[in-house]
């Protein structure tokens, strides 16, 4: 067997040990303060991307005046927020299927894992996002045909949606204890993984530990 082919064994999502069974799952918790962590990446990034349309699409008599300008129904609801959702998608696909882990997860020793113990595929990826997504649409939507014109009452409904999805793990009946909604609709699980373990700090050779190598 040549030196590439054992290379490449060792880099394939089936070298992860230990599998989901002999890792904790995440608690609700420490699971909400990592989402709030990545947030804070979220609205910078889906700002950036805002500010990049509203200067490709405003007319260029406004720019000039200096008077500010609504763009279009068509440029914010076709153009911004898909831009925008795609985005958020590429942030935490990218995240799940190289490490497991965004900058929040990171921080947190947080991974996230499909029930094999495997990384996650871009497939599964999408399944798992497209169903974390699934109970705040539906909450906006009702809330848009009760009453389509309270953007508060709107808000408030995804947030409860998103909510929902994690509090599902706190359910009695839940299929799983400890596993969110998205979680269970995708075939995945969010574990704790241990500390890395540190190697002794060495200057210039000097100090430390001389075993460790």
């Amino acid at each position: 067997m040549s030196r590439r082919t054992v290379a490449r064994k060792k880099r394939t999502p089936a070298a992860l040990a230990p599998t989901t069974q002999a890792l904790p799952r995440a608690g609700v918790g420490v699971r909400l303060i990592a989402l709030v962590y990545d947030s804070l990446l979220l609205v910078a990034l889906v700002a950036v991307i805002n500010v990049i349309v509203i200067a490709l699409f405003t007319p260029s008599a406004a720019a000039t005046g200096s008077t500010a300008t609504l763009l279009s129904p068509a440029i914010r609801q076709g153009l911004m927020f898909p831009l925008s959702f795609a985005a958020i998608f590429l942030f935490y696909g990218y995240c799940w299927t190289r490490s497991g882990q965004t900058l929040g997860m990171q921080t947190w020793r947080l991974e996230v894992r499909d029930l094999n113990g495997q990384r996650l595929t871009w497939m599964r990826s999408f399944q798992r996002f497209l169903a974390a997504c699934a109970l705040p649409f539906l909450s906006a939507t009702a809330s848009w045909v009760l009453n389509p014109q309270d953007a508060k009452a709107l808000s408030w409904s995804v947030a409860i949606g998103f909510a929902a999805n994690y509090l599902w793990a706190l359910l009695p009946f839940s299929v799983g204890a400890g596993r969110s909604m998205h979680d269970q609709l995708s075939q995945t699980a969010v574990l704790r993984v241990p500390a890395p373990e540190r190697k002794p700090y060495r200057f210039l050779g000097l100090f430390g530990d001389k075993s460790q190598h």
